[in-house]
């Protein structure tokens, strides 16, 4: 005779903390994932549920035109300035005010990234343009002005264009570049005299004939065009566009040569590939990967750091991959798709998914014209940095409660796992409550999307408190400022709910439209199972 199971009371707590994982069953992802949803801040420790940061608006340039470029200057001293490219305007900004100083050809697209800094005197930051429509540039915190470079026989060497740029080991080494005479070598990679930027060559490839400081260029064996150049696990590493990721070995201009560092590799994009730190993470036809090392770096593997969203995104083409190290979140957005997807790093083989999906409902809709890190110029601490067609600039790591740009509501929302009752089993007399501490006043819709023998939603919409300010032992406020001995801020509260109907599985979705900032630290159920 089958046995009736129940009835029995249970209970389960939702927490959060995790990334969307949308790739696999409902049913089969951690408890702190999301089978889909966006704009919410994720942590490797904290399971509370936190909107994302939104987008500050810091700036408009004068001319309104097209931000298409960027530069940041870290100066021996510590101070640091900025540059931005409105149009064929060259603008500096000291986080308040734009300055002109110069102009360059409306086609470019300026980049003078930290890895860019030349601390040696004369201290600048040299800058490339990735569409080799202008020369490269230096910037010393005054001027901005031409290379001056020379050849190895101290003959002008100008004009010179390069995509991209390193300093390493007291050399400037430019990749995919434009000669003086305007032939395109977008194979090449030109390592500069030690010491000395601006002595370069494309006559001499390295030998035994050479100095160890002589200037010297390499090609990359594939011929094809090199769209990603980076310095990481202490050596040169260059790609090339839909073909391989090479490594240039050697110590000095005699024996500097390039070896395969990945076949096929497939990067996909002119800044798809960024240094993170402790990996390198690059784009490909749809995917994000990284490349690993073994300890004597010989042996490349690939790990698909997209395989939990690989759903999501594998119709996109092209990336432009950005990281801001203090904050430790990779940007990588998929050009005019209205949206980025941000890496939280510490999360990356935790088990858990790493990804949170930033979308927006202000104007400029995640499609920015140019997206670069740099440093502030007025706390010198490093941000992502966004621009439009319409000259606004805007800072990625924004003000709590500020809006996107100042303007809209972010749209936070995650919709759980599936919660099976097993044994098809059934639960009802469901209770539930949520907890959460008080920061400010916020409504957030709980929907509970009930599957299997019925399938019906049910809605609940709950006002999160904000925290009140209390008085100062019944009277005076402290320090004329915040309270003392009275203020409820941060502390948890919790809200009971009740839920009718009964069903064999259910998901739940959390949403809210808000400004302001919110902490969830659990949404808990109890229920009565029985078949």
């Amino acid at each position: 005779m089958p046995n009736i199971l129940g009835p029995e009371e249970t209970d389960l707590v939702l927490k959060f903390g995790g990334g969307v994982h949308s790739r696999a069953p409902a049913d089969e992802i951690q408890d702190r994932e999301c089978v889909t949803g966006q704009n919410f801040d994720i942590d490797l420790q904290d399971t509370q549920l936190r909107p994302r940061l939104p987008y500050d608006k810091i700036g408009t340039c004068p001319n309104q035109e097209e931000i298409r470029g960027m530069a940041s200057l870290l100066l021996p001293n510590g101070n640091t300035s900025m540059l931005i490219q409105a149009g064929s305007t060259v603008y500096e900004w000291n986080g308040s005010n734009f300055t002109s100083v110069g102009t360059v050809n409306a086609n470019s697209r300026l980049r003078g990234h930290i890895w860019h800094n030349w601390q040696l005197d004369p201290a600048v930051v040299l800058i490339t343009d990735i569409e080799l429509a202008d020369v490269v540039m230096q910037w010393d915190g005054t001027t901005l002005s031409d290379v001056a470079f020379t050849d190895e026989d101290d003959v002008s060497y100008s004009p010179f264009k390069a995509k991209y740029c390193i300093i390493q080991n007291e050399r400037a080494i430019f990749a995919n570049v434009v000669d003086k005479v305007a032939t395109d070598l977008p194979h090449m990679m030109v390592g500069s005299k030690v010491s000395d930027y601006e002595n370069i060559t494309v006559s001499n490839k390295p030998s035994s004939a050479l100095g160890d400081d002589d200037p010297f260029y390499i090609l990359t064996p594939d011929l094809r065009y090199i769209n990603s150049f980076l310095y990481a696990f202490e050596v040169v590493i260059a790609s090339t566009q839909q073909g391989q990721i090479f490594k240039m070995v050697g110590s000095s201009a005699k024996d500097f040569a390039i070896q395969s560092l990945y076949p096929s590799s497939g990067v996909a994009g002119d800044e798809a590939m960024r240094y993170v730190g402790n990996d390198v993470y690059y784009g490909r036809q749809g995917r994000i990967e990284s490349l690993a090392s073994n300890d004597k770096f010989g042996n490349v593997e690939t790990d698909d750091l997209s395989r939990d969203i690989f759903d999501k995104i594998e119709d996109y083409n092209e990336w432009v991959i950005t990281y801001n190290e203090r904050t430790q979140r990779v940007y990588c957005y998929p050009p005019n798709n209205a949206e980025i997807w941000t890496i939280y790093k510490p999360l990356v083989n935790s088990g858990i998914s790493p990804w949170s999906r930033y979308r927006t409902s202000h104007s400029m809709n995640f499609n920015p014209s140019t997206i670069m890190n740099a440093y502030d110029p007025q706390d010198g601490l490093e941000y992502v940095f966004m621009g439009d067609l319409n000259g606004n600039l805007y800072r990625m790591e924004g003000t709590p409660s500020g809006g996107d740009g100042g303007l809209n509501k972010v749209g936070t929302e995650r919709l759980s796992k599936m919660i099976t009752i097993p044994k098809d089993a059934e639960a009802f007399n469901i209770e539930g409550w949520i907890r959460y501490r008080k920061i400010t006043p916020v409504t957030v819709t709980l929907s509970f999307e009930f599957q299997g023998d019925h399938i019906y939603t049910h809605y609940i919409h709950v006002d999160l408190e904000g925290a009140s300010g209390g008085a100062f032992y019944g009277g005076a406020y402290y320090y004329g400022g915040e309270s003392y001995y009275g203020t409820d801020t941060r502390k948890f509260k919790r809200e009971k709910m009740g839920i009718p109907g009964k069903s064999g599985e259910f998901q739940i979705r959390v949403a809210a439209n808000t400004k302001d900032d919110f902490a969830i630290s659990e949404i808990g159920l109890r229920f009565t199972v029985a078949s």
